[in-house]
């Protein structure tokens, strides 16, 4: 629950944070009300007889802890599903807050690929146009990572956004699967085939990190980041459901079997 508060804090810096948050409570109310009428519907599965007085309350408590946990877990998944809607709704607001250092730096990075500084070749003409986009795109990706800790320092709302988006990038998993996302989405703007020219491959490359390039990426990045936040309040969830699944399973089993030991009586 600390996530969400954190969350909640930092995004309401910049839209109004009534609108996810609707979104989250209507998520775990739902689960609320559809785990009650299971419960319910279930009932003389779930109150099977149990051996002791203490299993016996234990399966009454499931028809208050069920609901609520799917509850509050729905509202947590609802939370980060809604949060991911919101920001790709107000990309324009979090645009007012990206430092305008990454086009320069990425631009600089990009043109001395492109550039030999004793004016041999560039490394890239022995390059694919598929390996040119794939080695720019992992250069972009670590300039937007140190423009991150460049700004993660700084007080106020651009250094509180930067500090989050750093957090999403750790991980080495995180790291090549946006790389890759990167490529792609410059193989998709550049439109180009093999045999394009450096020159023009150059010119449009620019062109791309120069028109906003740095937001892709960092939406791109929170919504794979919230994701993943949310396949963990789903597993979590899953994991602790077991628990009360498998105590029922086993009440079951017991209960068959103390019924087949029972003898049937032989009519004479």
């Amino acid at each position: 629950m600390k996530s969400v508060v954190n969350y909640f804090n930092l995004v309401g810096e910049f839209t109004n944070p009534a609108k996810f948050m609707w979104g989250a409570f209507l998520s775990g109310l739902i689960a609320f009300i559809v785990a009650v009428i299971l419960v319910i519907v279930l009932r003389k599965f779930i109150l099977v007889p149990r051996s002791s007085k203490i299993l016996r309350f234990v399966a009454y408590t499931y028809f208050v802890l069920l609901p609520l946990l799917a509850g509050f877990f729905a509202f947590k998944w609802g939370f980060f599903n809604s949060l991911r809607k919101d920001i790709k709704a107000h990309q324009e607001v979090y645009a007012k807050h990206i430092p305008s250092v990454f086009d320069q730096q990425a631009s600089a990075a990009v043109q001395s690929l492109f550039r030999d500084p004793d004016g041999r070749p560039s490394a890239l003409t022995k390059m694919t146009t598929n390996q040119v986009v794939d080695t720019v795109g992992a250069l972009v990706y670590n300039v937007y990572g140190s423009t991150l800790e460049q700004h993660a320092s700084q007080s106020g709302a651009r250094g509180q956004l930067a500090a989050f988006m750093l957090r999403t990038t750790k991980g080495a998993g995180i790291a090549a699967l946006m790389k890759k996302y990167i490529a792609a989405f410059l193989s998709d703007k550049l439109k180009l085939g093999e045999g394009t020219s450096e020159a023009l491959m150059e010119t449009k490359l620019i062109s791309i990190i120069q028109g906003g390039l740095f937001l892709n990426i960092a939406v791109i990045q929170v919504d794979l980041f919230l994701k993943g936040l949310q396949k963990g309040v789903l597993i979590t969830f899953l994991l602790i459901l077991a628990i009360p699944l498998a105590e029922i399973a086993i009440a079951h089993y017991l209960h068959r079997k103390k019924l087949k030991a029972v003898p049937i009586p032989v009519k004479i």
